[in-house]
């Protein structure tokens, strides 16, 4: 998911295009796109995304795309809108929920905004890893969520869940154990769950828009952050910031969602072209940004960041724990040790 505001309103896109301006759209870019109906040639479809060119989401994408036109000798044509040209990641959801756009390349967040009580897996201290989480997200049990993003939001996810990296902690002290973190002013996204998480360990959560990340670091209004080793080096945390501790207290992922009213127009032989295409790529985009993550990593490291390998990852999750127990109780599907043998 992108570091934004789950409850900033469904709005700009949305509200300017109107209900009827959605349905046209959706009936223009499915016009001859069915296999064969509407006297079309082949299936054009579109993918937006939030995230910006470059960013492992938009090159899942954008390796889709190479590789279905291959496949399909051109039948299929895909154009990829990266960079947020159809708004944010909650509106973009909004508007493949519609029909407006037939396809994203977004991070979890569409299971937060169609399926929430299944959003665990995105929040920290939860799972243990990447392999955990493709564990979770594939097991039987989590059909339900997958259902209820198809009911609630009108999309499937066609591949794997793609790893976008650990999200660790940024300070200016080494952070080894929960006591490091104690009084901390912690910048996060707002995000409910993941304050009262954080909270329960000891920080405090303090709010900052992620264009303001940087400057709130520098004049000290934060005294760390979290996030992904892509974050912190785009955003030059190491300027402002002397170690990165390997909290890895969340892993981030994503994947390419379809809108299913579309997927199923479409006649068997693009269903399956589709999912097959979408596997290979979201794999592919897996291995590359595991890859990407270690050089990011050692790039902090040459900008002078000290690396705290010596984490107690244990001591956090003991310290979260009352709080993720009590989101499973009155949040969250399931409980924690159904997800843990998942």
């Amino acid at each position: 998911m992108s570091d934004g505001n789950p409850r900033v309103s469904r709005r700009s896109l949305v509200k300017g295009l109107g209900t009827g301006a959605i349905a046209a759209t959706a009936g223009c870019s499915m016009l001859g796109d069915l296999g064969g109906g509407g006297g079309g040639d082949g299936v054009e479809m579109t993918i937006a995304s939030t995230f910006e060119p470059g960013h492992i989401l938009v090159q899942a994408a954008e390796t889709f795309k190479e590789e279905i036109e291959s496949e399909s000798d051109g039948d299929v044509s895909v154009e990829i809108s990266p960079g947020g040209s159809y708004g944010s990641e909650d509106e973009i959801g909004e508007v493949v929920a519609q029909g407006g756009v037939e396809a994203h390349s977004a991070g979890s967040f569409p299971y937060f905004q169609f399926a929430p009580e299944y959003w665990f897996f995105g929040c920290p201290f939860v799972l243990s890893g990447y392999d955990q989480l493709l564990s979770v997200l594939e097991s039987d049990e989590m059909q339900e969520a997958h259902d209820a993003l198809v009911e609630n939001g009108d999309q499937r996810p066609i591949g794997q869940q793609i790893y976008r990296g650990a999200r660790n902690f940024t300070s200016n002290t080494p952070i080894q154990g929960p006591s490091d973190v104690d009084g901390l002013n912690l910048r996060l996204p707002e995000l409910d769950p993941w304050v009262a998480i954080w909270e329960e360990v000891g920080a405090s959560p303090t709010p900052v828009a992620l264009d303001e990340l940087y400057s709130a670091l520098e004049q000290g209004t934060a005294d760390a952050s979290e996030g992904g080793a892509e974050q912190i080096s785009s955003f030059n945390l190491y300027e402002v910031q002397s170690h990165l501790s390997l909290t890895e207290h969340l892993i981030a992922n994503g994947n390419i969602y379809i809108n299913d009213t579309f997927y199923q127009g479409l006649d068997e032989t693009y269903q399956d072209m589709i999912m097959e295409v979408g596997q290979s790529a979201t794999s592919s985009a897996a291995e590359q940004s595991q890859s990407r993550e270690e050089e990011l990593i050692q790039g902090l490291a040459d900008e002078g960041m000290e690396i705290v390998e010596d984490v107690d990852v244990e001591a956090f999750q003991e310290q979260a724990a009352p709080a993720v127990e009590q989101l499973f109780e009155n949040t969250w599907a399931f409980d924690w040790e159904t997800v843990q043998n998942m």
